[in-house]
């Protein structure tokens, strides 16, 4: 009797280990799917394939002398509002002698990396 209640006790270890084995496994994904789903994380997922995939029509206008007073303020402020949500934010609450020369360099031919380091220098220096 010692015997079968011993055993009993054994099967009854192996089958609780299983189980908790199977939970931790199952939590383990369940918060690598929650990762994927992260708002924040996608955002971010977004804007990095933004500035990898395409150049940006920033600089193709700049590039291109259209006309001969060069792009617009509307056209510049399109396209930064477009392609770079946030640097548009900071550029926005900038006051407007600060807009004007960030868009004045624009206007010059800067690249918007420079242009966008301009934003927040502005922006910082308030």
């Amino acid at each position: 009797m010692a015997t079968r209640s011993a055993r009993i006790t054994c099967e009854f270890y192996i089958l609780l280990k299983n189980k908790i084995f199977a939970l931790c496994t199952m939590l383990l994904f369940m918060q690598f799917s929650i990762a994927e789903e992260d708002p924040y994380l996608s955002a971010i997922s977004i804007e990095a394939e933004k500035v990898e995939s395409t150049e940006t029509t920033l600089k193709s206008e700049a590039d291109d002398p259209g006309g001969v007073e060069g792009p617009s303020l509307q056209a510049f402020e399109d396209d930064l509002r477009a392609s770079y949500m946030g640097s548009f934010t900071f550029y926005k609450k900038l006051p407007r002698r600060s807009r004007e020369e960030v868009f004045e360099e624009y206007k010059g031919g800067a690249s918007i990396d420079e242009i966008r380091k301009k934003i927040m220098d502005r922006f910082l220096s308030q």
